[in-house]
């Protein structure tokens, strides 16, 4: 049996557990509600299916979140899944403070819980039943009504975002040819298949990350190019390229400043250590060499289009 990465007391290593936890990948929804006539909303990725008949579902949310009052006394709340180009409004209902539904287009549900805009689905529900959770309260809702959109949902694992994409067992073969992708099945989407060589390609250098003792993960070595791309930024201003949430952003953060790679001024902007600088440079070392292994196969001048259209879609977005 192959060894575990890590082990340990939950009550103990808490940011072990917390990583292990984070190996079970979720969908990523807005929690909303309306008391009194405020709105309140929230992102969470502990929602689940808890029965058909009769249809209830359920969520948790934090004691210490400052929407906690609204959400435990509330009649009703809406659940939103959001489909895969809205990060951004993840990011957003992951902060804490107001001003959360400012120019972001919205509908009204039963309770008069906001209904966002550009989901893959929703479920109006009443509150039903609460639970103790611990630290967190569970919430049990009876789903009234639901609604449900043609488009990809958004994913979250290991600490960070994703999209869904068919496994290589699942695929249909005809005799002993594959069958051609469906035209919808996101197979010529320009985006998909982007993100596809990306998460080939991370994957590859993470692993030799790992073999050549650089001593990082994929998303501590992706924090650090951002900083050295672009100097006193805040975490808020990297954010966009990291593709976490606010919570995942900042354990993130802490991680690589406790491993002396990165200081935090009183203003907040991220900036490298000199031990950090040198690390960085060895990841970029690590990943040209192994580019130049990965791509063997590839024209030179192929790879300079590749390289030219990328800079110019960074550049223009």
């Amino acid at each position: 049996m192959t060894p575990p990465t890590e082990v340990g007391d939950p009550n103990l290593q808490v940011d072990g557990f917390r990583r292990s936890l984070s190996e079970f990948s979720t969908g990523v929804t807005v929690i909303t509600t309306s008391v009194n006539g405020e709105r309140f909303g929230l992102t969470s990725n502990s929602f689940a299916s808890v029965s058909l008949a009769p249809p209830l579902i359920l969520w948790s949310i934090r004691r210490e979140s400052t929407s906690f009052p609204a959400f435990a006394g509330c009649s009703h709340f809406a659940v939103n899944i959001l489909a895969d180009d809205q990060i951004a409004l993840s990011q957003r209902f992951a902060k804490s403070g107001p001003g959360k539904f400012s120019d972001v287009a919205c509908g009204t549900g039963k309770g008069n819980a906001p209904l966002l805009s550009g989901v893959a689905a929703t479920f109006e529900c009443a509150s039903s039943q609460a639970y103790d959770g611990g630290d967190h309260l569970i919430l049990i809702g009876e789903v009234l009504r639901y609604h449900r959109y043609d488009r990809q949902p958004l994913l979250f694992v290991k600490g960070r975002y994703a999209v869904s994409a068919d496994h290589p067992g699942s695929r249909v073969f005809v005799g002993n040819e594959q069958a051609a992708p469906r035209e919808n099945g996101g197979e010529r989407v320009l985006s998909n298949l982007m993100i596809r060589a990306y998460s080939s390609i991370a994957a590859r250098l993470e692993q030799g990350r790992q073999s050549a003792g650089l001593g990082l993960t994929l998303m501590q070595a992706r924090l650090l190019r951002a900083a050295a791309a672009s100097p006193d930024r805040t975490l808020d201003q990297l954010m966009p390229e990291l593709l976490l949430d606010f919570n995942a952003s900042q354990s993130l953060l802490e991680s690589v400043v406790s491993l002396g790679l990165i200081v935090v001024d009183e203003r907040g902007r991220v900036g490298l250590t000199k031990e950090g600088d040198e690390r960085v440079q060895a990841v970029v070392a690590h990943a040209e060499a192994n580019e130049e292994t990965m791509f063997r196969g590839i024209a030179g001048s192929d790879l300079d289009t590749v390289r030219r259209v990328l800079d110019t879609m960074v550049q223009g977005m």
